[in-house]
C-alpha cells in the first residue's frame, strides 16, 4: 500500500489517547485519499456516535462490514507513521485540508464544464456554477469557541450599542411598534419563522415587514419567491403601498375620482426605488440561495433581510422529507449567521389544525419536522379566528403569536387583516386575546344554553 506521509500520521493520531475529536474538528474523512478514507471514515462514524475511537475499535467495525484485515492494515499504517507528536498536529490538518479543497475545487471545476456542456441558457448555467462553487467549504480560522475574554470584549460592545440607542430599536423593525416592543427588532443571524395555514396572511405579513425595510428604510432585501412571480409580488406591494384595492389591480379598473392612479403612480416610484431583489426560480436548494445572497452582496455591498416563501417549497438532498426539511432549516439558520442577517421564513401547518375544535396553531403544528422549532430564534403564528367562524365575511382582527422568542417573552399582539390591500395595520388598543377568547366562550355557552331553553318549550 503507497500511503501518504501526511495521511498516516493524522490517522495515527486518530487513533491514539482521545485525539479523533481534535482531528474532526480541523478536518473531514472526504480530506483523506482513496487509500485511507474508509479508515478515517469509520473512525469518525464511532466519535459520531460517542464511541471509543483507537485501532482496536476501528479494526473491529470495518471487520463486522467485511473488511478483512483491517487490523493488520491499521497497525501498519500506524508504524509507518514513525509515532507523530500531538504538537504537529495543526500543521499535518492544514495540510489536508489544503489538499482537500484543491480537490473539490477541481470537482467543482469538472461539474462545471459538464454543466456548461449540458445546458443551453447561459444564465442557468451560471448560477449552477455558482452554486457549484459555493458549496465548497474553505477551511477558515474557527472563530466558535469562544474564550471569556473575548466572549466578555463583545457582550461590551454589544452593551455599548444598546446605551447609545437609548432605548431605540437595535434590530430591524417589522413595521409595527408593538410587535418590535416584543421582540426589539429582527437580528442579524436569527432564523424567524412564519407558519400558518392557508388564508391566515403569512406571506402578506411577510411582504410588509419586507416593505418596512427594502422601501421605508433602504435596507438591501432579498426575497426567494417559490410560489408567486416577481410580478404579483410588485402587484401585491402596489395594493400595500397605495392603498389600492386589489380586485381594481388586476382588472386595470382603477378610478381617478378617488385617487387611485395617484396612488398608483406614487407607490410605483417607492418600488422603482426599493433596496430589493426577487428571486422567483422554483424549487431552490439552500446552496443556491447561498450562491443568489453573494451574488446581491457583491452587486450592493450588503445584504440586511433575506426572506424565504415558502420552506417546503425548497429542495434538499436527503433520505426522506423529514430528513429534508431537517437540512433544510439547518441550511437557513447557517445562511443567517453566514451574512449576519435575519432570515425570515414561511412555513406551513399541519392539517391537524382543521381537525381540532381549537384552531389556534401550536408549536407541533409545525409540518414535517421538528427541527424548525429547534433551528428558529423566533416563531410567529398569524391567526385569524373570524376566518373559521364567518369564512364570506371574517372578522379583520388577526392573533400574532410568538410561539417562540428565543430572547424574548412569548404572547400574542393584535393587528388587523386589510385582504383587499394586501397589508395589516395596527389595533389603536391593546387586546387580551385570552380574556377575548373566554368571554367568547362564555357567550356561546348562553346562547346554547338559551337554544336549548326554546326548544324544550316548544316540545311542551
Amino acid at each position: 500500500m503507497n500511503i501518504d506521509v501526511y495521511e498516516a500520521a493524522v490517522l495515527s493520531l486518530t487513533l491514539r489517547a482521545d485525539y479523533a475529536a481534535q482531528v474532526f474538528d480541523k478536518i473531514q474523512p472526504s480530506d483523506f485519499s482513496g487509500e485511507l478514507h474508509q479508515y478515517a471514515q469509520t473512525a469518525y462514524d464511532l466519535l459520531q456516535e460517542n464511541k471509543a475511537v483507537d485501532l482496536l475499535t476501528v479494526a473491529e467495525r470495518m471487520e463486522l462490514e467485511g473488511i478483512t484485515n483491517a487490523g493488520e492494515m491499521l497497525a501498519q499504517i500506524v508504524e509507518q507513521s514513525n509515532k507523530p507528536s500531538i504538537e504537529n498536529l495543526p500543521a499535518y490538518c492544514d495540510i489536508l485540508s489544503n489538499r482537500g479543497l484543491r480537490q473539490n475545487l477541481y470537482s467543482a471545476a469538472l461539474i462545471s464544464r459538464q454543466i456548461l456542456d449540458e445546458e443551453p441558457d447561459p444564465q442557468i448555467a451560471h448560477e449552477k456554477i455558482l452554486a457549484e462553487f459555493e458549496g465548497v467549504q474553505t477551511s477558515k480560522e474557527d472563530d466558535s469557541l469562544w474564550d471569556m475574554a473575548r466572549a466578555s470584549r463583545e457582550f461590551l460592545l454589544e452593551m455599548e450599542r444598546r446605551h447609545e440607542a437609548k432605548g431605540e430599536l437595535i434590530g430591524l423593525s417589522t413595521g409595527y411598534q408593538h410587535l418590535d416592543d416584543r421582540i426589539n427588532g429582527l437580528r442579524g443571524g436569527d432564523l424567524v419563522v412564519v407558519a400558518g395555514r392557508p388564508s391566515m396572511g403569512k406571506s402578506t405579513f411577510a411582504m410588509n415587514v419586507v416593505e418596512q425595510n427594502a422601501v421605508r428604510d433602504g435596507i438591501q432585501t432579498l426575497v426567494f419567491s417559490m410560489e408567486m412571480s416577481a410580478p404579483q409580488i410588485l402587484e401585491k406591494m402596489t395594493a400595500s403601498l397605495g392603498k389600492i384595492n386589489l380586485n381594481s389591480l388586476r382588472r386595470g379598473t382603477l378610478s381617478d375620482d378617488d385617487g387611485e392612479w395617484a396612488r398608483f403612480s406614487s407607490a410605483n416610484k417607492l418600488i422603482q426605488s426599493a433596496s430589493l431583489h426577487i428571486d422567483d426560480r422554483g424549487g431552490l436548494s439552500v446552496a443556491q440561495m447561498r450562491a443568489r445572497a453573494h451574488a446581491v452582496r457583491r452587486k450592493t455591498g450588503s445584504l440586511g433581510l433575506i426572506m424565504v416563501d415558502y420552506l417546503q417549497l425548497m429542495q434538499g438532498k436527503a433520505e426522506n422529507r423529514t430528513q429534508e426539511i431537517t437540512k433544510i432549516s439547518g441550511g437557513l439558520k447557517s445562511l443567517a449567521k453566514e451574512f449576519k442577517c435575519p432570515v425570515i421564513a414561511l412555513s406551513q401547518l399541519s392539517r391537524a389544525v382543521e381537525l381540532r375544535q381549537d384552531k389556534r396553531p401550536m408549536m407541533s403544528d409545525l409540518r414535517e419536522s421538528g427541527a424548525i422549532e429547534q433551528d428558529a430564534d423566533i416563531i410567529i403564528f398569524p391567526f385569524r379566528q373570524g376566518y373559521y367562524d364567518n369564512p364570506d365575511d371574517p372578522d379583520s382582527l388577526t392573533e400574532i403569536i410568538f410561539g417562540k422568542i428565543r430572547m424574548g417573552e412569548r404572547g400574542s399582539e393584535a393587528l388587523h387583516f386589510e385582504g383587499q390591500f394586501s397589508r395589516f395595520v395596527p389595533v389603536d388598543h391593546k387586546i387580551d386575546f385570552s380574556a377575548k377568547r373566554a368571554a367568547d366562550a362564555a357567550a356561546w355557552a348562553e346562547t346554547q344554553q338559551g337554544y336549548s331553553k326554546k326548544k324544550r318549550g316548544m316540545s311542551l
